[in-house]
Protein backbone atom coordinates (compact mmCIF):
# COMPACT_ATOMS: atom_id res chain seq x y z
CA UNK A 1 0.00 0.00 0.00
CA UNK A 2 0.64 3.63 -0.66
CA UNK A 3 -0.05 6.77 1.00
CA UNK A 4 -0.08 9.00 4.47
CA UNK A 5 -1.76 6.62 7.29
CA UNK A 6 -2.68 8.17 10.92
CA UNK A 7 -3.02 5.51 14.08
CA UNK A 8 -2.78 5.54 17.44
CA UNK A 9 1.01 3.49 18.44
CA UNK A 10 3.31 2.39 20.99
CA UNK A 11 7.23 2.85 20.49
CA UNK A 12 8.57 -0.99 20.87
CA UNK A 13 12.11 -0.24 20.34
CA UNK A 14 14.20 3.29 19.44
CA UNK A 15 17.51 2.92 17.80
CA UNK A 16 19.99 5.71 16.37
CA UNK A 17 20.69 5.64 12.36
CA UNK A 18 23.02 7.47 10.90
CA UNK A 19 24.50 10.76 12.00
CA UNK A 20 20.84 11.96 12.63
CA UNK A 21 17.61 10.15 12.55
CA UNK A 22 16.52 6.76 14.28
CA UNK A 23 14.71 3.76 13.51
CA UNK A 24 11.72 3.30 15.53
CA UNK A 25 9.49 -0.15 15.65
CA UNK A 26 5.80 0.47 16.63
CA UNK A 27 3.27 -1.73 17.45
CA UNK A 28 0.02 0.38 16.16
CA UNK A 29 -4.04 0.01 16.38
CA UNK A 30 -4.93 -0.22 13.03
CA UNK A 31 -1.61 -1.92 11.10
CA UNK A 32 0.21 -4.28 13.53
CA UNK A 33 3.88 -3.94 13.77
CA UNK A 34 5.49 -1.34 11.86
CA UNK A 35 9.22 -0.29 11.43
CA UNK A 36 10.21 3.29 10.34
CA UNK A 37 12.84 5.97 9.99
CA UNK A 38 11.99 9.28 11.43
CA UNK A 39 14.83 11.57 9.55
CA UNK A 40 16.41 14.17 11.67
CA UNK A 41 14.88 12.76 15.08
CA UNK A 42 17.86 12.85 16.65
CA UNK A 43 18.33 16.92 16.40
CA UNK A 44 14.60 17.88 16.42
CA UNK A 45 13.74 20.38 19.23
CA UNK A 46 10.17 19.97 17.85
CA UNK A 47 9.02 18.22 15.87
CA UNK A 48 9.84 14.72 17.38
CA UNK A 49 11.27 15.80 20.97
CA UNK A 50 11.00 13.02 23.22
CA UNK A 51 8.01 11.30 21.60
CA UNK A 52 9.63 8.39 20.08
CA UNK A 53 11.07 6.77 22.99
CA UNK A 54 10.24 3.14 24.15
CA UNK A 55 7.15 2.94 26.01
CA UNK A 56 5.67 5.99 24.43
CA UNK A 57 1.66 6.07 23.54
CA UNK A 58 1.45 8.31 20.18
CA UNK A 59 -0.59 9.25 17.66
CA UNK A 60 1.86 8.36 14.95
CA UNK A 61 1.43 9.84 11.19
CA UNK A 62 3.67 8.11 8.61
CA UNK A 63 3.83 7.67 4.80
CA UNK A 64 4.41 4.57 3.09
CA UNK A 65 5.77 4.11 -0.33
CA UNK A 66 4.85 0.23 -2.04
CA UNK A 67 7.93 -1.85 -1.85
CA UNK A 68 10.08 0.03 0.92
CA UNK A 69 10.89 -1.82 4.01
CA UNK A 70 10.37 1.04 6.51
CA UNK A 71 7.69 3.80 6.34
CA UNK A 72 8.76 7.56 6.37
CA UNK A 73 7.56 8.88 10.43
CA UNK A 74 6.14 12.12 9.44
CA UNK A 75 4.45 13.33 13.02
CA UNK A 76 4.28 11.87 16.78
CA UNK A 77 1.64 13.45 18.88
CA UNK A 78 2.26 11.98 22.48
CA UNK A 79 -1.41 10.09 23.86
CA UNK A 80 -0.03 9.30 27.14
CA UNK A 81 3.39 9.33 28.73
CA UNK A 82 4.46 6.39 31.20
CA UNK A 83 6.44 8.57 33.54
CA UNK A 84 7.10 6.17 36.53
CA UNK A 85 8.56 3.49 33.80
CA UNK A 86 11.28 5.46 33.45
CA UNK A 87 11.98 6.55 37.16
CA UNK A 88 11.42 3.19 38.72
CA UNK A 89 14.21 0.86 37.76
CA UNK A 90 12.67 -2.59 38.47
CA UNK A 91 9.45 -1.66 36.16
CA UNK A 92 11.51 0.07 33.35
CA UNK A 93 13.12 -3.53 33.58
CA UNK A 94 10.03 -5.84 33.52
CA UNK A 95 8.49 -3.06 30.42
CA UNK A 96 11.57 -3.32 28.17
CA UNK A 97 11.47 -7.24 28.58
CA UNK A 98 7.73 -7.24 27.59
CA UNK A 99 8.33 -4.92 24.41
CA UNK A 100 11.14 -7.15 23.59
CA UNK A 101 8.72 -10.35 23.53
CA UNK A 102 6.36 -8.74 21.83
CA UNK A 103 8.66 -7.64 18.97
CA UNK A 104 10.48 -10.73 18.76
CA UNK A 105 6.85 -12.80 18.52
CA UNK A 106 5.19 -10.87 16.16
CA UNK A 107 5.44 -10.17 12.61
CA UNK A 108 5.10 -6.89 10.50
CA UNK A 109 2.16 -5.35 9.55
CA UNK A 110 -0.20 -8.06 10.88
CA UNK A 111 -3.32 -6.17 12.57
CA UNK A 112 -4.32 -7.42 16.06
CA UNK A 113 -6.51 -5.25 17.33
CA UNK A 114 -6.61 -6.98 21.03
CA UNK A 115 -2.75 -6.99 21.17
CA UNK A 116 -2.43 -3.06 21.18
CA UNK A 117 -5.66 -3.05 23.47
CA UNK A 118 -3.32 -5.25 25.67
CA UNK A 119 -0.09 -3.57 25.50
CA UNK A 120 -1.95 -0.16 26.56
CA UNK A 121 -3.56 -1.87 29.29
CA UNK A 122 -0.58 -3.38 30.37
CA UNK A 123 1.74 0.20 30.44
CA UNK A 124 -0.89 1.32 32.22
CA UNK A 125 -1.78 -0.73 35.28
CA UNK A 126 2.60 -1.47 35.38
CA UNK A 127 3.14 2.78 35.12
CA UNK A 128 0.26 3.16 37.81
CA UNK A 129 1.84 1.00 40.30
CA UNK A 130 0.27 -2.64 40.05
CA UNK A 131 2.08 -5.88 41.35
CA UNK A 132 5.01 -6.18 38.82
CA UNK A 133 5.28 -10.23 38.99
CA UNK A 134 2.01 -10.87 38.59
CA UNK A 135 0.37 -8.06 35.68
CA UNK A 136 3.99 -9.15 33.56
CA UNK A 137 2.41 -13.13 33.97
CA UNK A 138 -0.67 -12.10 32.55
CA UNK A 139 0.75 -10.12 29.81
CA UNK A 140 2.87 -12.64 28.29
CA UNK A 141 -0.06 -15.36 29.10
CA UNK A 142 -2.21 -13.45 27.20
CA UNK A 143 -0.01 -12.68 24.40
CA UNK A 144 0.23 -16.14 23.80
CA UNK A 145 -3.00 -16.44 23.53
CA UNK A 146 -3.98 -14.04 21.04
CA UNK A 147 -1.42 -14.89 19.02
CA UNK A 148 -1.99 -18.81 18.91
CA UNK A 149 0.79 -20.06 20.80
CA UNK A 150 -1.46 -20.85 24.00
CA UNK A 151 -0.84 -24.41 25.14
CA UNK A 152 -3.08 -27.18 26.05
CA UNK A 153 -3.50 -26.88 29.66
CA UNK A 154 -7.54 -28.63 30.10
CA UNK A 155 -6.37 -31.99 29.88
CA UNK A 156 -3.34 -34.30 29.60
CA UNK A 157 -1.85 -33.96 26.09
CA UNK A 158 -1.46 -38.05 25.76
CA UNK A 159 -4.29 -40.10 27.21
CA UNK A 160 -6.67 -37.01 27.08
CA UNK A 161 -7.76 -37.39 30.83
CA UNK A 162 -8.73 -34.39 32.93
CA UNK A 163 -5.92 -34.31 36.12
CA UNK A 164 -7.35 -35.00 39.21
CA UNK A 165 -6.17 -31.75 41.63
CA UNK A 166 -4.26 -34.13 44.08
CA UNK A 167 -1.84 -35.13 41.48
CA UNK A 168 1.18 -32.92 40.01
CA UNK A 169 1.40 -32.82 36.44
CA UNK A 170 4.23 -32.41 33.40
CA UNK A 171 4.66 -29.54 31.54
CA UNK A 172 5.83 -30.00 27.88
CA UNK A 173 7.54 -27.27 25.98
CA UNK A 174 8.36 -29.09 23.16
CA UNK A 175 4.42 -30.78 23.00
CA UNK A 176 3.46 -27.27 23.94
CA UNK A 177 0.81 -28.52 26.91
CA UNK A 178 0.48 -30.74 30.33
CA UNK A 179 1.05 -34.65 30.68
CA UNK A 180 -0.82 -36.14 33.57
CA UNK A 181 1.46 -37.80 36.45
CA UNK A 182 0.51 -41.06 34.66
CA UNK A 183 1.67 -40.39 31.23
CA UNK A 184 4.65 -37.73 32.16
CA UNK A 185 6.60 -39.61 34.71
CA UNK A 186 8.56 -41.87 32.76
CA UNK A 187 9.36 -38.80 30.23
CA UNK A 188 12.42 -36.12 30.80
CA UNK A 189 12.34 -32.46 30.24
CA UNK A 190 9.53 -31.75 31.22
CA UNK A 191 8.46 -29.22 33.61
CA UNK A 192 6.58 -30.53 36.98
CA UNK A 193 3.87 -27.52 38.05
CA UNK A 194 1.16 -27.73 40.55
CA UNK A 195 -2.46 -28.18 39.90
CA UNK A 196 -3.09 -24.93 41.02
CA UNK A 197 -0.03 -23.12 38.45
CA UNK A 198 -2.16 -24.77 35.92
CA UNK A 199 -5.56 -23.30 36.72
CA UNK A 200 -4.10 -19.50 37.13
CA UNK A 201 -2.41 -20.12 33.78
CA UNK A 202 -5.66 -21.12 32.35
CA UNK A 203 -7.54 -18.22 34.44
CA UNK A 204 -5.12 -15.74 33.29
CA UNK A 205 -5.52 -16.59 29.26
CA UNK A 206 -9.16 -15.68 29.92
CA UNK A 207 -9.90 -12.68 32.20
CA UNK A 208 -9.19 -9.16 31.22
CA UNK A 209 -5.80 -8.25 32.36
CA UNK A 210 -7.52 -5.24 34.37
CA UNK A 211 -8.12 -7.77 36.96
CA UNK A 212 -5.15 -9.41 37.80
CA UNK A 213 -4.59 -7.00 40.78
CA UNK A 214 -7.39 -9.47 42.11
CA UNK A 215 -4.84 -12.41 41.92
CA UNK A 216 -2.73 -13.57 44.99
CA UNK A 217 -0.28 -15.59 44.20
CA UNK A 218 2.07 -17.75 46.63
CA UNK A 219 5.48 -17.30 45.91
CA UNK A 220 6.40 -20.81 44.98
CA UNK A 221 3.35 -20.67 42.25
CA UNK A 222 5.12 -17.91 41.53
CA UNK A 223 8.00 -19.75 40.47
CA UNK A 224 6.45 -22.67 38.60
CA UNK A 225 5.12 -19.83 36.17
CA UNK A 226 8.10 -18.13 35.78
CA UNK A 227 9.89 -21.17 34.76
CA UNK A 228 6.79 -22.57 32.32
CA UNK A 229 6.86 -19.07 30.55
CA UNK A 230 10.51 -18.93 30.54
CA UNK A 231 11.24 -22.12 28.75
CA UNK A 232 8.15 -21.67 26.50
CA UNK A 233 9.27 -18.40 24.68
CA UNK A 234 12.75 -20.04 24.35
CA UNK A 235 11.42 -22.64 22.59
CA UNK A 236 9.14 -20.51 20.43
CA UNK A 237 11.50 -18.16 19.85
CA UNK A 238 14.68 -20.41 19.95
CA UNK A 239 16.48 -18.01 22.03
CA UNK A 240 16.70 -15.85 25.38
CA UNK A 241 15.35 -12.32 25.26
CA UNK A 242 18.24 -9.87 25.54
CA UNK A 243 16.51 -8.23 28.42
CA UNK A 244 16.29 -11.06 30.20
CA UNK A 245 19.89 -10.94 31.87
CA UNK A 246 19.15 -7.08 32.61
CA UNK A 247 16.20 -8.15 33.85
CA UNK A 248 17.48 -10.85 36.77
CA UNK A 249 20.08 -8.65 37.70
CA UNK A 250 17.70 -5.95 38.61
CA UNK A 251 15.52 -8.11 40.65
CA UNK A 252 17.68 -10.40 41.97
Amino acid sequence: MTGHFKTEAIVLKSMDYGESDRIITFYTLEFGKVKGIAKGARNSKKRFVNNLEPFSYINLLFFQKQGRDLVIVEQAEVIRRFDTLTADLERFAFACYCLELLNEMTLEEQKNIKVFELLVKFLIMLNGGAGIKTIVMFFQIKLFSLLGYYPHLDTCIVCKNIPTDDNKVFFSTARSGILCFVCGDQEKSLIPVSQGTVKFLILAARIDIEKAERIDMAEWAAKECEKVIGDFIIHHLGKELKSKKFLEKITE
